[in-house]
C-alpha cells in the first residue's frame, strides 16, 4: 500500500513539473479589477477627506481612490460624491463616513456609458458612524452587493433612493424608492424588508437583548427635505462620467517585480517570459457639462457698453 502511495505522489509531482507553463499562463492572465474611484461633485462649507493616509480639504471636481477613504463634514456643510459604479451620495452636515470596501470588476465593453446602469459588478461596504448620508443608486447589475452600516444596524441595498441616519446609538433608514433589507446584527438573518415610503428606526434593546426595530411611514413633514437631499445625490451623477484606460504596470499579476530574460537567452520549455508591462485598467473620471446651460445669465451693468 505504501509503495502505491509513493508511486502516486511521484506521478503527481512529475505532472506538475511537466506543465509549469499552463499554470504560469493562468497566473499571468488573471485580470484584476481597476481601483474604484470617488468623484467629489460638490463641496459646501467645512470638511475633510482622508485617503491613502493623507488628509485633504474637499475640492470640487476632484477624484480619488475610494477604498479606505474617510469623509467628514462640519456644521452647515455637505459634500456630494459619485462612485465609479454610478451611485450618487450626498453627505449631510456633521457626518462621518468610512468607505471600508469598494471593489469593481473590469468594465463591460458593451455597457451603456451613463451613470444610470453599473458599468461592472461591484461590492461595497460603507460605515456611517454619525450623521446622515443620502443615496441614489445606479441600476445594480446581477452579482453586485451594496451594504451601508451604522453602529447598531446594517442595510443591504439592492437599488433605489434612500437615506441612512445615525447619532451613534439610534439609527433610522428612510426608503423613498427601491428595495432594501435592514438588519441589526449577525443573528438577524432574516432582516426587515422596507417598502417605499417607510422608515425603520433601530434603538438599543434591554440589556442582553438585540436592538429593537420599528417600521413606520415616513412623516410627511420630512418628505420634502429627504426628496431634496436624495435628489441632490441623483443630480450629482450627471456631473461626471467614468471610463477606463489601459496602463502598463511595473509589477506582475501577484504584485511582485518581474525578472527580464537577458537578450539572446531562451526561456526553458519555450515559455514566454514574464514582462514588466502587464496591461491593467485604470478608472478615469471626466467632469461633464450640462447639455442645456442656463440662459438666465445676469450681467453686471458695469460690463455693458457705456456702463460706469
Amino acid at each position: 500500500m505504501k509503495t502505491l502511495l509513493r508511486l502516486l505522489a511521484a506521478a503527481t509531482a512529475l505532472a506538475v513539473l511537466a506543465a509549469p507553463s499552463a499554470f504560469a499562463q493562468r497566473q499571468l492572465g488573471k485580470k484584476k479589477g481597476p481601483t474604484s474611484k470617488l468623484f467629489l461633485a460638490e463641496a459646501v462649507g467645512e470638511g475633510n477627506i482622508t485617503t491613502e493616509g493623507k488628509s485633504h480639504t474637499p475640492k470640487q471636481a476632484t477624484a480619488f481612490d475610494a477604498p479606505g477613504t474617510v469623509i467628514e463634514t462640519g456644521k452647515d456643510s455637505h459634500q456630494a460624491f459619485v462612485y465609479s459604479n454610478g451611485t450618487g451620495m450626498l453627505v449631510d452636515e456633521n457626518t462621518r463616513v468610512e468607505v471600508d470596501r469598494f471593489v469593481q470588476e473590469p468594465f463591460r465593453p458593451d455597457r451603456e456609458k451613463t451613470n444610470e446602469i453599473e458599468p461592472s459588478i461591484s461590492q461595497s461596504d460603507v460605515f456611517v458612524s454619525r450623521g446622515q448620508v443620502n443615496i441614489c443608486t445606479s441600476q445594480l447589475v446581477s452579482g453586485s452587493t451594496m451594504n451601508y452600516s451604522t453602529p447598531n444596524a446594517s442595510v443591504n441595498i439592492r437599488g433605489g433612493k434612500m437615506a441612512v441616519s445615525t447619532n451613534g446609538t439610534e439609527s433610522t433608514i428612510y426608503l423613498l424608492d427601491g428595495d432594501v433589507t435592514v438588519r441589526t446584527g449577525g443573528k438577524d438573518t432574516g432582516g426587515t424588508l422596507l417598502r417605499p415610503g417607510e422608515k425603520a428606526t433601530i434603538r438599543p434593546g434591554p440589556p442582553g437583548r438585540p436592538p429593537i426595530v420599528t417600521v413606520a411611514p415616513i412623516e410627511s413633514s420630512m418628505m420634502s427635505s429627504l426628496d431634496d437631499k436624495v435628489g441632490a445625490a441623483c443630480s450629482a451623477k450627471k456631473t461626471v462620467s467614468f471610463e477606463t484606460i489601459e496602463k502598463k504596470s511595473e509589477f506582475g499579476a501577484e504584485g511582485e517585480p518581474q525578472q527580464e530574460t537577458p537578450t539572446g537567452n531562451t526561456p526553458a520549455n519555450n515559455e514566454t517570459p514574464a514582462t514588466t508591462d502587464t496591461p491593467t485598467e485604470e478608472i478615469v473620471a471626466t467632469p461633464t457639462t450640462p447639455a442645456n446651460p442656463p440662459t438666465n445669465i445676469t450681467v453686471s451693468p458695469d460690463r455693458l457698453p457705456g456702463g460706469e
